[in-house]
């Protein structure tokens, strides 16, 4: 990093992990993504879609967790997409497809149908532990899906220290609640639309 003319990071609490001396040398640019158009969501249901390989670091099953704390009648659902990095990774994919019916793991797909299917969500869940700059992120945004996420500094980099849909990192409770809120608060949802455009 010293021996570094340049360095670039990819959000803005980036700058924040580095010392005085690298921060002078150091530009934040934001991943670029391809405009797409919002697509109209699924009827059926309130589509959530949670995009990103399934490894520790993701904290993949997040989205699958906070499902058994929402009502019974919520239409909430979740997809998946992301190849499983490990075995032990497919595994519990496959046993929370089986244990929890409003939960879908897709696999891995071309990036051309992940954006298809992130285009027709109504939101999109970021749950990571740790993250230099999601570019799922900018995807989203690009395509007008609101996001939640994890109170971590790569996604508040992106998103900005007030967006209104963070909870705490690791508490599926807390996600649930948001997700209801979001379903069920058109004021709510709109919020997060807002803070995203």
């Amino acid at each position: 990093l010293r021996l570094a003319d340049r360095m670039v990071v990819l959000q803005d609490m980036g700058l924040e992990e580095l010392t005085p001396e690298l921060r002078a040398k150091t530009r934040v640019i934001y991943q670029s993504a391809k405009p797409g158009r919002r697509q109209p969501p699924l009827r059926n249901c309130f589509e959530v879609t949670v995009i990103g390989h399934l490894r520790e670091e993701k904290d993949p099953f997040r989205c699958a967790w906070a499902l058994k704390y929402l009502p019974a009648h919520s239409r909430i659902r979740v997809a998946q997409l992301g190849r499983a990095m490990s075995a032990e990774m497919e595994r519990q994919a496959r046993d929370w497809m089986a244990k929890e019916p409003r939960y879908r793991w897709l696999e891995e797909r071309p990036h051309w149908q992940a954006m298809r299917h992130l285009a027709r969500s109504r939101l999109m869940v970021i749950s990571s532990r740790m993250e230099g700059g999601a570019n799922v992120v900018g995807e989203a945004l690009a395509r007008g899906v609101p996001v939640i996420a994890s109170r971590i500094s790569g996604n508040l980099g992106m998103l900005g220290e007030t967006y209104p849909g963070y909870y705490p990192l690791g508490n599926e409770r807390a996600l649930a609640k948001l997700l209801r809120r979001a379903e069920s608060q058109p004021a709510f949802y709109r919020s997060l639309i807002t803070a995203c455009a």
